[in-house]
């Protein structure tokens, strides 16, 4: 099958060649409407168009290849959505993604570095599998951006959750729900998610006049189903006036499941149970459904490499920037006001 030409895709689009070159190389700027643009690049996408890369390159001295340090997205079935996200900027765009795993260290990172060095990558996306620190080598990439992380000097730009925010929302639902008595199973690590969503946590108990809540806290070590039932049952069994659950993540929330069905309790009528993540593995799996706060992977894989593509386009000056991003609030059915009925002796007939 022959390969489409530029001039078949202008005939197509109904634009001049120099038009469609222009929209397909992400040259043309505000010089056509985004109608006119959007009907090249669907007409390249019809006849199957590609631009000679190689030729392009010599041109322009941009191979329109952009590089994704992983950081251990690859291994984690709930990060996928980033390097999707990613994805579909650069292709919006013309850009090639080029995924590379690493380790989070800074030798990992610099090795990543030269890698795509190597490769002529126009710009480098490091992207973490979960929102930290990243310590980002002296020697880097001109054009640099991190998602799921930020660098300790802030002279890089960042996209990462809004972890305050986030959890706010589905502590306003327990609020608004009429919850008094609420318990938290959380993280012992001192991890920026921890802190932003603990802060919201103390917030939102003050806001709600939740009942001692620095005494119905329970962290954990590892976050896994196994924490979150052994700590659930010693926080509902300690306190039976409880009549609704945080977890500081699905993992944790599965366990917490366990553990009230365990004791005899209704989910959502005798105990109301909210999360963070939406591991839709588990969330949805779970019943009734678990509602929690999806983290915006999608959102920061596509804001990021929008960046990066701008980073290496502009001639103009960058004053790095760090975005918080709010995660959606998915609303199942573990919510529920409080019935008040939870007692003591419900729970010896468990």
């Amino acid at each position: 099958m022959a390969r489409a030409t530029l001039k078949e895709v202008s005939e197509l689009a109904e634009v001049s060649v120099a038009t469609a070159s222009l929209v397909l190389s992400g040259k043309s700027g505000n010089r056509f409407t985004e109608e006119t643009a959007t009907r090249v690049r669907d007409a390249a996408d019809q006849l199957g168009y590609r631009a000679n890369r190689l030729a392009r390159s010599l041109r322009s001295q941009q191979t329109r290849v952009l590089g994704l340090l992983s950081i251990e997205l690859l291994t984690t079935p709930y990060a996928g959505d980033m390097i999707r996200g990613a994805q579909l900027a650069a292709r919006a765009r013309d850009y090639d993604l080029l995924v590379v795993e690493i380790e989070n260290s800074p030798a990992s990172i610099a090795e990543g570095f030269e890698l795509l060095a190597d490769h002529q990558a126009d710009g480098v996306l490091l992207a973490s599998y979960f929102h930290n620190r990243v310590d980002v080598p002296t020697i880097r990439p001109r054009h640099l951006v991190l998602a799921d992380a930020f660098a300790g000097s802030h002279d890089v730009d960042a996209f990462f959750p809004d972890e305050y925010a986030s959890m706010m929302q589905v502590l306003d639902l327990l609020g608004k729900a009429g919850h008094k008595h609420v318990g938290y199973v959380g993280d012992r690590n001192d991890y920026p998610a921890v802190r932003g969503r603990e802060a919201a946590l103390c917030d939102a108990a003050s806001k709600y006049d939740w009942v001692n809540i620095e005494q119905n806290m329970m962290r954990t070590a590892d976050t896994n189903s196994v924490d979150g039932y052994e700590s659930a049952k010693v926080l509902l069994e300690r306190n039976t006036e409880l009549t609704a659950v945080v977890a500081y993540n699905d993992r944790l929330a599965m366990g917490i499941y366990t553990a009230a069905r365990e004791l005899g309790l209704a989910i959502p009528s005798d105990l109301s149970i909210v999360s963070f993540d939406d591991q839709r593995l588990i969330s949805e799996a779970l019943r009734p459904g678990l509602t929690t706060v999806a983290l915006p992977h999608l959102e920061m894989g596509r804001l990021a490499v929008e960046k990066l593509i701008e980073l290496v386009e502009s001639d103009e000056q960058n004053t790095p920037a760090e975005v918080a991003i709010i995660g959606d609030l998915v609303v199942r059915g573990s919510v529920a006001p409080p019935n008040g009925h939870r007692t003591a002796s419900k729970l010896g007939q468990s």
